[in-house]
């Protein structure tokens, strides 16, 4: 926990992002001690509203998404340290009174001029909102720092993120923009370097001799509930690959950082990213399938006939030595059987000739007896190492059994919500667990290529009932090499 104090202004503090996530993040870590003493929070909305009443409408919130932890005595304490400020954010005309207010709560709380700006609303308003801060001297100073805070999506392609890139760079330094991917703040994610580099046992087999195939897998039960109108511009791709899979894939097959700093680990990441491709072309074969659910179009503001995927598997190569030859399965998509995130490792086939006539004709089915490593995201955090061994009172039997380590299981505590934990780095200045803008720029890059390749090749939209496993093209993306998606 940072001994510095700081005042957080959350732009768009009336939204459902402030009461569903900020507000319980904050709460939680107030809870646990963790907010850095001197810590106010402004909540910028243009409704009128008095700070008491915004006070009770984040505790109506704080006490439904965080039942758990809620305790009134606890939240009284902490909801002195929260305000409202009303204004069109938009106009340069608010400015002057805003910057009074909020710098009259930071000298009043002690946050000795450090301000957090949060952007919980929409993209078209980073811009304007971050340049009214800089024409207002809102974003520099000679005491304290200034650190703004930005949910994705960062652009809508390539061109778009670099333009907007390019405005909020005039406005502060890159150091201080933290462009979040919440997936990145998740337990597990944070687990995967330390699984791979603090354990002898890995790492070694952690390249194209021994690893068959990587899958990796976000995938959600709920539809597109009311975000018909962002959803259907951006789609499965934009809304999940670019940013939480890319990161996912990047954390997993990166090269092991020379230094557990946060340029470093970016600097490993983004040479793995740049590295990715889509597996080169083969005849009568697509390594690229879209879906869009059944019902997609007659959702609320979806077009009529909208081309939109709510589905991608891909089939991917990093071109690097450690990566040559080993496909990486992608998938994401809305609607679908189960909701869950993780990564599969499944790694080659021992000789057969160990379980064949030579020692005495072990019955043995390749299909099912297969050493995976699986990390699980969510639902439920954990790591499961699936093995071979003989089955007891047999002698020609061979069976899978499994080692499932559950981590709420074994701590019995519950882990830090992404927020809570993103929040936090933000305030301590600790950026590794934030995308960089080469990261962005490079994931842009890549997720843009693949659109290109979708309309030329005309590949079709494959249209999949709700509560299925997705478009059957999927399965076959694995079935035609021989392998399959791992479901549970």
């Amino acid at each position: 926990m940072s001994d510095q104090g700081c005042t957080m202004i959350v732009f768009g503090g009336t939204g459902d992002l402030a009461h569903r996530k900020l507000a319980p993040a904050i709460y939680n870590l107030s809870v646990e001690d963790k907010l850095p003493p001197g810590f106010s929070m402004i909540g910028v909305g243009r409704k009128q509203k008095l700070s008491s009443q915004y006070r009770e409408e984040l505790a109506a919130s704080v006490s439904k998404y965080s039942p758990a932890t809620w305790d009134e005595n606890k939240w009284a304490a902490l909801s002195l340290k929260l305000h409202y400020f009303a204004g069109d954010m938009r106009y340069a005309e608010n400015y002057p009174s805003f910057k009074t207010t909020v710098e009259t709560y930071n000298l009043e709380s002690g946050a000795n001029g450090n301000y957090l700006y949060y952007m919980a609303l929409a993209p078209r308003l980073f811009t304007p909102i971050a340049e009214n801060l800089k024409h207002h001297g809102m974003t520099c100073s000679d005491s304290g720092w200034r650190r703004l805070m930005i949910e994705k999506p960062f652009g809508s392609d390539l061109l778009s993120a670099r333009d907007l890139n390019a405005a909020l760079s005039t406005v502060i330094d890159e150091k201080n923009i933290y462009r979040i991917d919440h997936y990145l703040g998740k337990e597990m994610l944070q687990n995967i370097l330390v699984l791979r580099f603090a354990n002898s046992i890995f790492e070694p087999l952690w390249n194209e001799r021994f690893i068959d195939h990587v899958q990796i897998s976000a995938v959600e039960s709920e539809g597109i509930g009311d975000r018909g109108r962002y959803y259907d511009r951006a789609g499965a791709m934009r809304d999940m690959f670019q940013s939480h899979l890319l990161q996912m894939l990047a954390l997993t097959a990166m090269e092991p950082p020379l230094k557990a700093d946060p340029d470093t680990i970016r600097s490993e990441k983004l040479k793995l990213l740049n590295a990715v491709q889509l597996w080169p072309g083969e005849e009568e074969k697509s390594n690229l399938v879209f879906g869009q659910y059944h019902g997609f179009r007659h959702e609320e503001d979806v077009a009529e006939h909208s081309q939109t995927e709510t589905f991608a598997a891909l089939k991917l190569a990093i071109n690097n030595p450690r990566w040559q030859g080993v496909p990486f399965y992608m998938r994401t998509g809305k609607k679908l059987e189960n909701k869950l995130a993780k990564i599969v490792i499944q790694f080659k086939n021992p000789p057969s000739l160990y379980f064949g006539d030579p020692l005495g004709g072990l019955n043995r089915d390749q299909s099912n007896l297969l050493n995976v490593l699986t990390l699980k995201v969510q639902p439920r955090e954990g790591v499961v190492f699936q093995f071979n061994i003989k089955k007891p009172a047999t002698i020609e039997e061979i069976v899978p059994v499994e080692m499932d380590f559950c981590q709420p299981c074994a701590f019995m505590i519950n882990t830090p919500e992404a927020y809570e934990r993103l929040l936090a780095d933000a305030m301590d200045g600790d950026s590794a667990r934030f995308s960089s803008w080469k990261e962005i720029e490079s994931s842009w890059a890549l997720t843009d290529a693949i659109y290109n390749e979708h309309q030329r090749s005309r590949s079709k939209l494959d249209i999949y009932e709700p509560g299925s496993t997705g478009p059957a093209a999927a399965e076959k993306l694995l079935a035609g090499d021989g392998r399959h998606w791992w479901e549970s």
